[in-house]
């Protein structure tokens, strides 16, 4: 996907990599999640699907890379939904 056309009132598949915060040198890689890039300063991710997905919020300083983006389609995101909001 090309980078012009990410914005933040989407929501994309990708593959999230962490700064593990128990290990400055290690990486925690997340594959195949929804993520939304906001609000500005914080990447959201969905762990999980459906109603028991939990939303979290990662500060952009722990992002070292998102890749694989893709849209995610419709049936990504349940409006119907109660996740849990959890700031990581």
């Amino acid at each position: 996907m090309d980078v012009t056309t990410v914005n933040d009132r989407h929501l994309y598949r990708a593959t999230v990599v962490l700064r593990d915060p128990h290990d400055p040198m290690g990486q925690v890689e997340m594959p195949e999640r929804i993520v939304r890039f906001g609000p500005p300063g914080w990447l959201t991710v969905v762990h999980g699907a459906g109603q028991a997905g939990v939303v979290a919020l990662y500060p952009t300083e722990r992002i070292l890379e998102v890749s694989d983006l893709g849209e995610a389609g419709p049936s990504a995101h349940d409006p119907a939904g109660s996740s849990a909001v959890h700031t990581v």
